[in-house]
């Protein structure tokens, strides 16, 4: 699967097409050049990947020009986006500390893998978080304007 997303590289956001080429192994291309990574540590079954695109919404920023570097002998680790994590009987968790600002979903709900559930806004970034698996919201814990932290429950799967 092939798609856009928005990575951060050493505090520098850039959208980057993207393409799985299985194994935790992605191709990135930007601007010309292309770099084969691997995902490492993400938090997320690696099937999430093969969802369909979310799209999250970035303060606009002028759009940098990436930094020449020479083609890494070894493959590049690329910043993931937050991920929430899953504890217990299907309850997602907050990644980071933020603030709630919009919940997406509704109790009763059913939700496929990688669709979103909240946004979640951290260090003035709007983060899409998304589901970890196929599921039904149960409940939802949190409301709009709650603010969390690492590791809190937030929306309740079943």
């Amino acid at each position: 699967m092939k798609g856009k997303v928005k990575v951060i590289v050493d505090g520098v956001l850039y959208e980057v097409e993207v393409e799985e080429l299985g194994g935790g192994r992605f191709k990135v291309s930007f601007e010309g050049e292309s770099y084969d990574v691997e995902a490492k540590d993400l938090g997320i079954p690696m099937g999430v990947f093969q969802a369909p695109a979310q799209s999250v919404s970035v303060p606009s920023a002028p759009a940098p020009s990436l930094p020449s570097a020479p083609t890494p002998a070894a493959p590049v680790e690329v910043p993931s986006a937050p991920t929430p994590s899953v504890s217990g009987e299907g309850v997602v968790t907050a990644p980071m500390p933020g603030k709630i600002l919009k919940i997406l979903v509704r109790e009763g709900e059913q939700v496929k893998l990688g669709q979103g559930l909240l946004i979640l806004e951290a260090m003035k970034m709007e983060n899409e978080i998304p589901s970890p698996s196929e599921g039904v919201v149960k409940r939802i814990l949190v409301k709009e304007g709650d603010t969390v932290d690492t590791g809190q429950a937030l929306i309740e799967l079943g």
